[in-house]
């Protein structure tokens, strides 16, 4: 029997009741939780959010430099070396954001705009994806809660409990945030995007095998270009699913196999487009290959796996018991193995993201099996309710928590004094070239509200980065005497040397011979103008 034929009927589309809004309202107070808290601490405390919500300040930071770059010139470079290198970054998000930014958006809010549209495209592509294969809504409402809000309380138990230097707390951490669909939400929007879309992607693409009709095969097609753009992993994750299912529902058929590689074809190439870009990249561009190289670290151990999954994948595995009818099903039961391959693949830099996005079909395989053993039963609410809520809970008071704990810790820059800002102001607005030496906290958002380059920045991007860090840290501690303080700046090729209001070293005399006048002050922020060299600043 070919695939085709043995594809389900026209299935009914279905609808949102008044539990699924609440679901959804749930799901977009989580995602803007963060954001609100910082809103209300500037609100109480005084200061500016530098506008990154998440666990991490540089990676946003990164997104809102690059979406500012792309406005004013269609692409983007590595501004976090104060090197010479090519804009050759171009992203379809960050080039609309900066398009957005161009007609006066600002920078972080050209950003944010992107946070309902994850929130929409996540609920979407669960809700649609649960409602393929589960009919009843309880059980379709369960499988959506787990697919969205699963966290792990396994790594809350063990987070609890250990110190914070354990490596188990640390890789549980792991495992754990690249499941929670919050960590996305929290400062990494093109990821919730492509993770939100790709389930969409899927049965745009079942649509267009059952009806062989032009436009599912587009929107299919379409989104495995931006889930790919967006989220790589996503991408190779999407395209090995099809291939998969292909094979899986149609290998018995030759005339079968042979129509579902032409219908295959436009989408994989489409998916494959961004994936061969970034290769590119990253074997071309110095920066995108530096990036690929600090990243290229060694996978967890295999337990991390077994365990960061096991709550859903557990009750995930009887369903694999249950013959698969057609080729969603196969869809369903191979983007968990695939997302598993992708990850072990020895291809590509920081693996982990394959694991993004694998709760949601691990969580409606388990509400499979459950549907199985309960036959025609109703699903009992007050179980499900206590799974869920086990599942759920713990886990996301233990993210929150952490997201608390880093935004206390105060070694990440969430907030800027007033000085700090009107002194970024500054530096934007002095005509000419020019780039700025900073600690290496504050190198992380100079370039997003400037548009120059720092000397250190992200870790990522900056060559040298450990001596790098640990020589900025010296000049602003005041630690290196007079003479080592002027090489490092000049050396840096820096055009103003900022020091936010962390800095604690007065830098004032050590500076005065290689600077064009008196230290510029804002509040507690300081800026000295650094000399020009011969040739001028480039």
């Amino acid at each position: 029997m070919s695939g085709a034929a043995a594809d389900p009927v026209e299935l009914p589309r279905p609808r949102m009741a008044r539990g699924d809004w609440l679901v959804l309202f749930v799901f977009a107070a989580m995602a803007v939780a963060p954001l609100i808290g910082l809103l209300v601490r500037v609100w109480t405390q005084g200061g500016v959010i530098t506008g990154a919500d998440g666990f991490l300040v540089t990676d946003p930071m990164q997104y809102v430099n690059w979406l500012r770059q792309s406005g004013e010139s269609g692409a983007a470079a590595n501004l976090y070396d104060l090197a010479p290198g090519p804009h050759s970054f171009v992203h379809p998000g960050l080039f609309i954001s900066g398009l957005l930014y161009r007609l006066g958006f600002g920078v972080v809010l050209a950003y944010l705009v992107w946070k309902p549209v994850a929130i929409l495209a996540l609920f979407a592509g669960a809700f649609l994806f649960s409602a393929r294969f589960l009919t009843r809504t309880g059980d379709r409402r369960v499988a959506v809660i787990l697919g969205l809000f699963f966290a792990s309380p396994i790594a809350a138990a063990v987070g609890w409990a250990s110190a914070a230097q354990s490596t188990v707390k640390f890789n549980l951490d792991f495992v754990s945030g690249e499941l929670w669909t919050g960590t996305y939400l929290w400062g990494y929007l093109f990821t919730a995007v492509g993770v939100g879309l790709m389930p969409l992607g899927l049965l745009a693409f079942e649509r267009a095998r059952r009806t062989h009709g032009v436009r599912p095969l587009l929107i299919a097609s379409s989104i495995g270009l931006i889930a790919s753009w967006c989220q790589p992993w996503q991408g190779a994750t999407f395209a090995l699913i099809l291939i998969g299912a292909s094979l899986m529902a149609d290998g018995r058929d030759r005339a079968a196999l042979v129509a579902s590689a032409k219908l295959l074809a436009p989408v994989l190439l489409a998916t494959a487009a961004p994936l061969v870009y970034y290769f590119l990249l990253s074997k071309y561009d110095p920066s995108w290959r530096l990036a690929g190289e600090v990243n290229n670290f060694g996978r967890w151990p295999w337990w991390v796996t077994v365990v960061g999954i096991a709550p859903l994948a557990i009750p995930a595995l009887f369903a694999y018991r249950i013959r698969a009818l057609d080729f969603g099903d196969w869809m369903l039961r191979i983007w968990p193995v695939a997302g598993l391959i992708i990850f072990y693949l020895p291809v590509g830099t920081f693996p982990f993201h394959a694991f993004q996005g694998i709760a949601l079909p691990l969580a409606i395989l388990a509400m499979v099996a459950v549907r199985s053993w309960l036959g025609a039963r109703p699903l009992p609410l007050f179980w499900a309710a206590v799974v869920v809520a086990f599942l759920v809970v713990p886990g996301t008071i233990y993210r929150a928590d952490q997201m608390r704990g880093a935004v206390k810790a105060g070694r990440q820059a969430f907030f800027l004094e007033p000085g700090e800002r009107d002194a970024l102001r500054w530096i934007e607005r002095q005509p000419g070239r020019g780039g700025v030496l900073s600690p290496v906290p504050d190198g992380a958002y100079i370039p997003a509200y400037t548009g120059r380059e720092v000397w250190a920045g992200a870790g990522s991007w900056t060559p040298d980065f450990g001596w790098r860090g640990l020589a900025v840290a010296e000049l602003f501690n005041g630690i290196g005497g007079a003479d080592a303080d002027q090489a490092l700046v000049v050396g840096s090729g820096a055009r103003f040397v900022y020091a936010s209001c962390r800095a604690k070293a007065g830098l004032d005399q050590k500076l005065a011979p290689i600077t064009l006048g008196p230290v510029h002050n804002f509040g507690c922020a300081r800026v000295w103008e650094i000399r020009p060299p011969a040739g001028g600043w480039k």
